[in-house]
């Protein structure tokens, strides 16, 4: 009976390598998060505004793992970490203006609302 020998690692293509190394913890699921703030930040805006600023928390926690050993890590794993931390920064800004309006508006809204003539609009129905 022969044994398998994994190879060394020199003799393994760059391609070989980068499947052996592990990808950055959280980096799909920023990904997934990030996507879905945007997604959601035109639903009352807080639902995006959570998911925004989860995904940034993430982010950042993996960035530092990933800055601590960078070798470790797969770079196709990094660079979805990337993009779904830029996805939650996005969907954070977005989600934030949208709050931002609704609260304008409400403002707004409540002060213009004792000078309508409401009684003679609702008079006639």
């Amino acid at each position: 009976m022969s044994e398998t020998t994994i190879p060394p690692e020199k003799n393994l293509s760059h391609a070989e390598k980068e499947l052996i190394k592990e990808p950055v913890p959280n980096a799909t699921a920023v990904l997934v998060v990030g996507i879905l703030s945007i997604i959601f930040c035109w639903c009352l805006g807080f639902i995006g505004l959570i998911l925004g600023v989860v995904g940034l928390i993430l982010g950042s926690k993996s960035k530092k793992l990933y800055s601590e050993d960078p070798n470790r890590y797969s770079v196709s794993s990094y660079k979805n970490l990337n993009a779904g931390y830029v996805c939650a920064l996005i969907g954070t800004i977005l989600s934030g203006l949208y709050v931002l309006l609704i609260v304008i508006g409400l403002i707004i809204g409540t002060s213009v609302l004792p000078f309508l003539p409401l009684e003679d609009i609702f008079r006639n129905y």
